[in-house]
């Protein structure tokens, strides 16, 4: 009994003295799931706003939003959803959310369901990815970046001792997710690599240890920790802080109505989780919409070259069925483009209607970038104005 007693006391001193990446991936499973709630979860940094330099849309009146009353049928899954309102539809599953559409710089529909209210905060999770890909952009215009084509470790010169392929893994890699890293992407489990990322505490430790299992930029296969390199690629071209670039860059200079916050790996290391960390609201997330849509320029600004986001349209390889450029999805045949969030956070551009669209929330009903080019698109069959 002595020795039974002596093994499970042993058991437990080794379970205690394992590394605190266990307890992290504990909390993950027990504790917390990630949650749109995550800014106040986690260390943050803050980007900041111009409060006097604010860009408003205009603002339809409410009783000529069609949108608001106008009964609908919707496809949903194995059976249609009919005569629902756009906000009866969409908000069917609960849950706090935030939907947005704008057309013409004007909007035309904008609704809150639960504790998310206007200007209010949530963490977009993913669409971070097609934000920081922007901020990869700006860096080439500004000749911070002299090339997507540059090695990674050009950039963070401490990977060339890490695994041998990071000597051929490029920004362009990284920005197409063609990296070819032996890495999960597994939101289900808690003990994986991206729950190892998204609750840890040192994402740079991480990056160092990683293995490859393709050679880089020959497959395309989506992952939250090409985008963790890239802000630190980020970071060492401009010599700035993540939060601080973004806000200089994109939050003042389009005049986003509140300040937003990025989540932090930790108040030690502060590394920004620019794959899945900013929290922000619709309206000023329209705003980076606004900007793709009208090729980069802002009020007569050029921000980000047009080059650059007209390649965001183009589907970087023929044998990606997500269609995926340049951190942003595209519809090839609608010549739309949209960036996606893990549980639905949307920003969808569709310039042919001169369309931008922005959906927030915890709880996903369906593809929210589709639907709405399915609205706009019946639309402008029937001839409806809205």
């Amino acid at each position: 009994m002595k020795r039974y007693l002596t093994l499970a006391v042993c058991f437990v001193l080794m379970a205690m003295l394992t590394s605190c990446i266990v307890f992290r991936e504990m909390r993950a499973l027990v504790k917390h799931a990630p949650s749109i709630r995550d800014g106040r979860l986690f260390a943050h940094d803050t980007i900041a706003n111009d409060a006097k330099n604010v860009f408003h849309f205009a603002e339809m009146p409410l009783h000529q939003r069609v949108l608001d009353t106008l009964k609908l049928t919707f496809a949903n899954y194995k059976k249609p959803v009919k005569d629902k309102t756009f906000a009866e539809y969409t908000c069917m599953d609960g849950g706090a959310s935030a939907f947005i559409i704008i057309q013409n710089d004007t909007i035309k529909y904008e609704h809150y369901n639960g504790w998310l209210k206007k200007l209010g905060n949530s963490n977009i999770f993913s669409v971070s990815k097609s934000v920081t890909a922007l901020m990869c952009g700006i860096a080439v215009k500004e000749e911070k970046i002299r090339s997507i084509d540059d090695c990674v470790t050009d950039y963070v010169p401490e990977l060339r001792n890490a695994d041998e392929h990071f000597q051929r893994l490029t920004i362009r890699h990284l920005l197409n997710m063609q990296a070819g890293l032996k890495y999960s992407e597994n939101y289900s489990n808690p003990f994986c690599s991206m729950a190892l990322l998204y609750f840890g505490h040192n994402a740079l430790k991480q990056i160092k240890k990683l293995k490859f299992k393709d050679e880089p930029g020959t497959k395309y296969e989506y992952n939250s920790m090409t985008t963790a390199i890239l802000s630190y690629v980020l970071e060492r071209a401009t010599g700035v802080k993540y939060a601080d670039y973004l806000s200089e860059k994109l939050w003042k200079p389009l005049g986003m109505e509140t300040q937003a916050t990025v989540t932090l790996d930790s108040k030690k290391h502060r590394n920004a989780k620019s794959y899945g960390g900013i929290n922000t609201n619709v309206r000023d997330l329209a705003k980076i919409g606004r900007l793709v849509l009208n090729q980069g320029n802002w009020n007569g600004k050029q921000i980000v070259d047009s080059a650059w986001i007209a390649q965001m349209y183009v589907p970087a390889m023929k044998e990606d069925k997500d269609k995926y450029s340049l951190g942003w999805y595209n519809f090839s045949k609608s010549k739309a483009i949209c960036a996606i969030g893990l549980f639905g956070q949307t920003i969808f551009v569709y310039p042919k209607y001169n369309v931008v669209a922005v959906r927030l929330g915890q709880n996903k009903r369906c593809q929210y970038d589709v639907l709405v080019r399915d609205v706009v698109d019946l639309f402008a069959k029937k001839g409806v104005k809205w």
